[in-house]
């Protein structure tokens, strides 16, 4: 783990396990060091989003377009774990179904033809293989 991500991720709380609506067991991921924000999402997509090697903290990242949107770091790449959770894949963007990005459970997250370039699982392994080479 990165000086940046171990840093990071010191100051947050864990994960909050509960059961949503549906009965599944979910998280509510902390976005902020001091408990104002988290971001919803199952156990089954944390784990995906982490097992692709974003295992730093997430947080809120404006767009600068006056949306925000839940991001991780993998590697040193900026990432979107909702995209990882999707399957996005390029020229695909996501859309949020009731129009809360910071619900990342699989029914809010839907995925559009559209002007994305990136594809991030494959920037996230792309990365970690070149940590673990010794960088690129």
């Amino acid at each position: 783990m990165s000086t940046t991500a171990a840093r990071s991720t010191r100051h947050r709380g864990a994960p909050i396990r509960f059961r949503d609506e549906h009965g599944r067991e979910c998280l509510k991921v902390p976005l902020d060091r001091f408990g104002r924000q988290y971001a919803t999402t199952t156990v089954h997509g944390y784990k995906t989003v982490r097992e692709a090697g974003a295992i730093g903290a997430w947080y809120l990242n404006g767009n600068g377009h006056g949306g925000s949107y839940v991001r991780s770091h993998a590697g040193g790449t900026l990432i979107m774990p909702a995209r990882i959770i999707a399957g996005a894949k390029a020229r695909s963007v996501v859309r949020y179904v009731n129009g809360d990005p910071l619900d990342l459970r699989p029914e809010n997250i839907v995925l559009q033809r559209g002007a994305a370039k990136r594809v991030d699982a494959v920037i996230v392994a792309d990365s970690v293989e070149a940590d673990e080479d010794g960088g690129w």
